[in-house]
């Protein structure tokens, strides 16, 4: 099961050397979602300053959360994109990215387009925020998109919302693609040795 990291919303001192140390130990899926100053999503140049921090080879490991076009501009691996956007008709570029449709409801997944690679569904068990809060699927409900046909003919399911060591077995029983954790790295004073924990429980075998 692959685990995807989703970044914290706000930039600490450490941030930078987390995620590189986190790369080193395994690392193949971060999702860089970010707050503006003003409390909005980031937009491309806040992304683009971001990514500077970074080694220019760890785009290819990063999906950033935003439009298809602005993955493309910024040379990223793919976007986290609301699946109300790729609706009806799409620029034909956003096509040639590798594109994760957020996704809360089966109607949504059963309706995303063929191009689309994969389904973040969540939150399951915890908001992202408690600014932001929306109501959680539970276990009940995420277990709905795993009954909804033949899976081997629709985009990946990525399950996220409340995952963490503690919670693993839950969201096994599923069985998904991966899972995108959030607070079960970021919750903690050593970051990276709970990205090795999960990333071992998730069944890899970091570095």
């Amino acid at each position: 099961m692959r685990l995807w990291v989703i970044t914290s919303p706000d930039d600490f001192a450490s941030e930078y050397d987390d995620i590189e140390e986190m790369f080193r130990r395994g690392l193949t899926r971060l999702i860089l979602d970010k707050r503006s100053r003003s409390g909005r999503c980031a937009g491309t140049d806040e992304y683009e300053r971001w990514l500077l921090g970074l080694p220019m080879e760890c785009r290819d490991r990063i999906w950033l959360s935003g439009t298809p076009g602005m993955a493309e501009r910024l040379d990223v691996r793919g976007c986290i994109c609301d699946a109300r956007l790729l609706a009806g008709v799409v620029p034909e570029s956003w096509k040639r990215v590798n594109c994760i449709a957020r996704v809360s409801s089966v109607d949504e997944y059963l309706h995303l387009p063929g191009w689309v690679s994969g389904a973040l569904v969540g939150p399951v068990f915890q908001p992202f925020s408690a600014i932001d809060a929306v109501e959680t699927l539970g276990l009940e409900q995420a277990g709905k998109f795993f009954d909804s046909g033949n899976l081997d003919s629709r985009p990946a399911l990525i399950l996220c919302g409340g995952v963490d060591v503690d919670s693993m077995d839950n969201f096994r029983k599923l069985a998904p693609a991966g899972v995108a954790s959030l607070g079960g790295i970021w919750n903690y004073a050593d970051p990276v040795n709970a990205f090795v924990k999960l990333n071992r429980t998730c069944g890899n075998n970091p570095l």
